[in-house]
């Protein structure tokens, strides 16, 4: 016989926003229970950007020595692939256990197993023990996206983006296909440990959400580390050779390879749940959410990647998604207002925007200011390549947007989130005094 646990709610998804509306329901008083099915702590810490920007690291520390070689320092730096995914390990190997240490010293129960909706108000939890039964007042579906598939001959041969940040070995001959963020980051760790990389775009542009200066100086400065790019082209089949794979392209060539990475997108995972059975209504984007992030069924919300939201899938935005979530089941009535929501592409140099894009500036009458700042000192001391700017002003003075490539644009483009927030003019800004040589320091020369 079934067991069956009531709890006034139930969050579906131990990721950043699950644990999020989870920890704020128990504080407020509720009795909470978190499902989960894979791993405790969700996709951005153990398979996603945490340990990609942990491998990034190694390959900036390595990046930031060849700037100097010619200007002070010796530099023949290798990066060793097996001893960096160790040290990724560290910390990945220990984030489930830790997760739910976190959730046992909130006295928060959980679940492990996957879940699917009997109708609008049960749940059934398939637990290696034995099944589940969940009724809650109220749910959270967080459950998160997964690498799309490629529906192409010899697809199933391609590696995603969880595997790749697990590799034992990096082959000598990569192919990635995509021109998003992630396989631009992907050809960035690849290329810096001396693999032969090759960037299978389907249109005439990486990064195509990304102000296009930069996204065309960063393809330029990837082009000159080795990584090949082939715009406009798809790639038709992968296939198995002696020597490992090939990838077949469009134009009619063939790229032996050792690895094909598939960074095409990613599939909400809302299609695991049987929400049809709970009334909850779902489409290629995800799950359908109104203002207050709650679904079709009234008891039932969503937020994440999992929901299909106007806001960038990221981390910061999920977690922010599930405090909200929780303010509403304890009574709040306003509808979601995100805040400024900075975006950065982690490549090697990063871009990073937030607020208006440059190019829609023209549309609203706003000035941009552009600004090549490789010379100004606190870049220039560290020997960087190309550091850059587009700065949007409104009729006021004040600055409503930003866009940026650097080495530390990720840094740099907070500053401009707190200015845009302040409606910060010259004046202001000269008002406040920086430690110097900073970023921060900075700030008045945008002006």
């Amino acid at each position: 016989m079934e067991a069956t646990l009531n709890y006034d709610a139930a969050v579906i998804g131990a990721g950043p926003t699950g644990l999020a509306a989870a920890e704020d329901l128990k504080a407020a008083g509720k009795s909470v229970v978190v499902i989960e099915k894979y791993l405790w702590g969700g996709t951005c810490p153990n398979y996603g950007c945490d340990p990609k920007k942990l491998l990034l690291a190694g390959v900036e520390a390595r990046e930031n020595a060849l700037a100097f070689q010619n200007d002070g320092l010796i530099a023949d730096v290798t990066l060793d692939w097996p001893k960096l995914m160790a040290r990724k390990a560290k910390f990945t190997d220990t984030m489930p256990g830790r997760t739910l240490g976190s959730l046992d010293t909130a006295q928060i129960d959980h679940l492990y197993g996957q879940a699917e909706f009997l109708d609008e108000e049960t749940l059934l939890v398939h637990e290696e023990a034995g099944n589940v039964v969940v009724r809650a007042n109220d749910y959270v579906i967080a459950v998160g996206q997964r690498p799309a598939d490629l529906p192409i001959e010899g697809g199933e041969l391609t590696t995603d983006s969880e595997q790749f940040l697990s590799l034992p070995e990096m082959p000598k001959d990569v192919v990635i296909i995509g021109g998003g963020y992630i396989a631009v980051e992907f050809a960035s760790i690849a290329v810096a440990t001396g693999a032969n990389v090759h960037l299978v775009v389907r249109g005439d542009e990486i990064l195509k959400d990304f102000e296009s200066d930069f996204a065309d100086e960063l393809m330029e400065q990837l082009s000159d580390r080795g990584v090949h790019v082939y715009f406009n082209t798809t790639v038709t089949a992968v296939r198995k050779t002696d020597a490992g794979l090939s990838a077949e392209l469009s134009f009619g060539s063939t790229i032996p390879a050792g690895l094909v990475v598939r960074a095409v997108g990613r599939t909400p995972n809302s299609d695991l749940l049987a929400l049809d059975k709970a009334g909850v209504e779902s489409n290629q984007h995800g799950i359908i959410v109104d203002e207050h992030l709650r679904t079709s069924n009234p008891h039932i919300y969503a937020g994440g990647d999992v929901a299909n939201t106007p806001v960038p899938r990221l981390t910061t935005t999920g977690y922010f998604e599930g405090r909200y979530i929780a303010k509403v089941l304890n009574g709040h009535e306003e509808s979601i207002k995100y805040p400024l929501i900075p975006i950065t592409v982690f490549g090697t140099p990063k871009i990073a925007e937030v607020g208006v894009a440059p190019s829609a500036a023209e549309m609203l009458d706003y000035e941009v200011r552009t600004f090549d700042m490789t010379e100004w000192f606190s870049y220039y001391r560290a020997a960087e390549s190309k550091v850059a700017s587009k700065i949007v002003f409104n009729q006021a003075g004040e600055i409503v947007g930003a866009a940026m490539i650097g080495n530390h644009a990720e840094e740099l483009i907070n500053y401009f989130v707190d200015a845009i927030e302040r409606k910060d003019t010259y004046e202001a800004v000269r008002e406040r005094l920086y430690s110097y040589p900073s970023l921060a320091s900075d700030l008045e020369y945008f002006f």
